[in-house]
C-alpha cells in the first residue's frame, strides 16, 4: 500500500510538473561549469549535474526578468544573480543554460535596452552596452552591440562562472570584460529571439543528472566531465544511500505494530 502510494505521488509530481512547464521534456541537464560559483559544489547555484526544470516562455521579453530589470526590482534567482536564467538553442543547435542579462531593440538604428533609464551602473552606446559591478566577482562587463543592428532578442552572458574566472577579452579602456555569448562565439547567431527561447528555469534537482552524463561519457559525449565539483560525486553517492535506506525501510511492519 505504502509502495503504490509512493508510485502515485510520483505519477501525479510527473504530471504536474510537465503541464505547469508547457515544455516537453520539462526538464534539461547542467553538463558544463559555466553557471557555478566555486571549484565545489554549493547550494542555490547551478553546478554540474544538476537536473533543471523548465517553464515555457510565451510572451517576450515579458516573461523572462532579464538581468537589468531584476538589478531595478532586486529580483534574483540561481545563486543570488540578478534576472532569469535561460534555456535556448544556439546557432549549432545546442541547449545553452545562461542567464539573460537584457533584451536588445532598435529604433531609427538606435539601440534599445529594456529597462535602461540611465542608471548609474550601466552605459548604452551605438558600439556596446557596459554594465557595471555584475555577479559575484563584481566585474565590469561590455557587450559589444555594432553587428547586432535592427536584430531584436535577448543578450546571455556565459554563465556567471565564465565572466569571474574565464572572462573573454579585457577592455582597458572601460575597465571591462568581454564575456557575452553573442560576442565570444558560444553562439555565432544574433541576440536570442523568440524561437530559439526553450524557456526559463525554475526549479533543479541536485547530482542525479550525472546518471545521464556518465551514459553520455561512455559513447564520449560529455566533454566537460572533467568540470564536474570536487565533492558532487560524494553527495551524489550519499543521497542514493539515504534513498536506498527509505526505500528499504519496513514501514509495513511499523504501521502494524502501532495498531
Amino acid at each position: 500500500m505504502v509502495e503504490l502510494s509512493a508510485l502515485a505521488a510520483v505519477v501525479i509530481f510527473v504530471v504536474g510538473v510537465t503541464v505547469y512547464s508547457g515544455t516537453i521534456p520539462p526538464v534539461s541537464t547542467i553538463a558544463s561549469e559555466s553557471m557555478t560559483h566555486s571549484d565545489y559544489w554549493q547550494y542555490g547555484t547551478m553546478n554540474v549535474g544538476d537536473i533543471v526544470f523548465v517553464k515555457k516562455v510565451d510572451n517576450v521579453p515579458g516573461s523572462v526578468i532579464t538581468y537589468v530589470v531584476g538589478r531595478e526590482r532586486n529580483y534574483s534567482t540561481y545563486g543570488g544573480e540578478y534576472g532569469n536564467v535561460v534555456l535556448y538553442r544556439s546557432s549549432d543547435g545546442q541547449t545553452i543554460i545562461h542567464r539573460a542579462m537584457f533584451y536588445l531593440s532598435w529604433s531609427s538604428g538606435r539601440p534599445v535596452v529594456q529597462g535602461y533609464h540611465n542608471q548609474s551602473w550601466m552605459t548604452v552606446t551605438d558600439k556596446y552596452v557596459l554594465i557595471k559591478e555584475v555577479g559575484f566577482s563584481h566585474r565590469n562587463l561590455v557587450v559589444y552591440i555594432s553587428s547586432m543592428v535592427n536584430e531584436s532578442g535577448f543578450i546571455t552572458v556565459g554563465g556567471d562562472f565564465n565572466l569571474a574566472f574565464r572572462g573573454g577579452v579585457y577592455n582597458s579602456s572601460l575597465n571591462a570584460y568581454e564575456a557575452a555569448d553573442q560576442n565570444v562565439g558560444i553562439t555565432n547567431a544574433p541576440p536570442v529571439n523568440k524561437s530559439s527561447i526553450i524557456g526559463v528555469a525554475f526549479w533543479d534537482i541536485p547530482w542525479f543528472g550525472l546518471i545521464k552524463l556518465n551514459v553520455l561519457k561512455l559513447y564520449g559525449q560529455w566533454p566537460q566531465s572533467n568540470e564536474v565539483a570536487k565533492d558532487t560525486y560524494d553527495l551524489f553517492f550519499a543521497a542514493i544511500l539515504v534513498i536506498v535506506v527509505l526505500a528499504a525501510f519496513p514501514y509495513g511492519r511499523v504501521i502494524r505494530r502501532k495498531k
